[in-house]
Parts: structure tokens; C-alpha cells; sequence
């Protein structure tokens, strides 16, 4: 897929976010505040994702919804602690993902620790069909990929750690937001994993905090390999 500069896109996404949206995408800065990557600094502190995670958000589709569309099977209901605490679940799956998911609104919330289902095509395309799929996935390394999809179709596809090339049909038009949320400051790579976080708070209209990930219930859930 042909990858484009955030800063050659700068100037076309401004004059794309005057032009009328097309229906049934996602609506941009959904949410009351514009988050930026200092919302977000709370994330480097979080102790049981330090081995790499994958937040999915998946729009309209209920958990249950969520798991017929990936194949897999229900263990059982856990809490945020025994989802990515040490020495919780099995290690190093060969054939299956092992995944959290919760209800968030109107969105089912996936999470992996140190997985990464949620930026597989192979399955995420699928689940996407006829709705709204936003996945952030960071590796032990710290690069990852974050991807937006609307109805199977790709979006915007980049690395939250190397954001100076994107690919997409909504590159351009997004590339102002990826400006705003803090891409493109500096090569730490906390600041992009929070700006990645803002990002997605932007493009779900749905702001995810420390408190919001304890609280929730999550399915344990089996799913097979693509």
C-alpha cells in the first residue's frame, strides 16, 4: 500500500476536513474536548502493558456480536487485573489469541496484552464489515501500527512510533488531526503511544482512562489464529 509524508499531507488535510464528510464513516473530534497526547502521559505508567498491547475498538457491534464475527468462544468474565496481570493467562499461544472484551458505550472495547489480533487483516477486515474498527497496537520494541477501518476497507495505517509516512484512503484528511493530537514531536516513544491514544479518543468519541479499563468486565475470549 502506498505510503505518503504526514508533512506533504498537512496542507491537503486541511483543505479536506472543509469538504463535506462521506456518510457512514466515523465522525472526527467526536468528543467534547480535543485530546491531545498530554491526556495520555498516565499510559507510561501503567506497569502490566510494558510487554506490548492491542486496544480495539469495534463501533455498534455488542461483545457477543463481536466474538461470533472472529470465531471464537467465551471462557470466562474477568477483571482488568487478571486480564494483564503477571502470571494470568496462558504464554506465547501458537494457535490462538487469547483477548478481553468489554462494552464502552456504543463500542465493544478488544484488549490484548502483547498481542496483536486487533492489526491482523486477516480478521480485522472481516469484523469491520458494514462498521467502524480502531486498533492500536504496540509491540515490545515499541513500534507498532495503528489502523482504521470502515466497512473492510483500510483507512489510515501507520506506525504511532514512525508517523512521518501513512498510507490510507483518509490519510490526507486526517493528516492535520495526526498534527494536532502531537505526532510528529520528538522521537520518544511514549509521546507516540499517548498522541496514538488521542488520536483514537478523536476518531471513537470515547475517552478511555485508567479508571474506565479497571472498572469494566471483560469476556475472556479464545479466538484462532488467522
Amino acid at each position: 500500500m502506498r505510503r505518503r509524508s504526514l508533512a506533504l499531507l498537512l496542507t491537503a488535510g486541511a483543505l479536506a476536513a472543509c469538504s463535506p464528510r462521506r456518510s457512514g464513516t466515523p465522525a472526527a473530534a467526536a468528543t467534547a474536548r480535543a485530546a491531545v497526547a498530554d491526556d495520555y502521559w498516565w499510559f507510561a505508567l501503567e506497569p502490566d502493558l510494558d510487554r506490548g498491547f492491542c486496544f480495539t475498538w469495534v463501533k455498534g457491534l455488542t461483545p457477543q456480536q463481536v466474538l461470533k464475527r472472529l470465531g471464537g468462544k467465551e471462557l470466562e468474565r474477568i477483571t482488568w487485573q487478571q486480564l494483564v496481570g503477571s502470571g494470568d493467562g496462558p504464554s506465547e499461544p501458537t494457535d490462538r489469541y487469547f483477548i478481553g472484551v468489554a462494552r464502552v458505550e456504543d463500542w465493544s472495547l478488544i484488549v490484548e496484552d502483547a498481542g496483536d489480533l486487533g492489526v491482523t487483516e486477516q480478521l480485522v477486515r472481516p469484523l469491520s464489515a458494514g462498521t467502524t474498527v480502531v486498533a492500536h497496537q504496540r509491540g515490545p520494541d515499541g513500534h507498532g501500527r495503528f489502523l482504521l477501518l470502515e466497512d473492510s476497507a483500510i483507512e489510515l495505517d501507520f506506525d504511532p512510533l514512525a508517523p512521518a509516512t501513512v498510507a490510507g484512503s483518509r490519510a490526507a484528511e486526517l493528516a492535520s488531526m495526526m498534527s494536532s493530537v502531537g505526532f510528529g514531536r520528538g522521537d520518544d516513544p511514549a509521546q507516540g503511544t499517548a498522541a496514538a491514544f488521542a488520536l483514537t479518543e478523536r476518531l471513537t468519541g470515547t475517552e478511555m482512562t485508567q479508571e474506565l479499563l479497571r472498572s469494566r468486565t471483560y469476556l475472556l475470549t479464545t479466538v484462532p489464529r488467522a
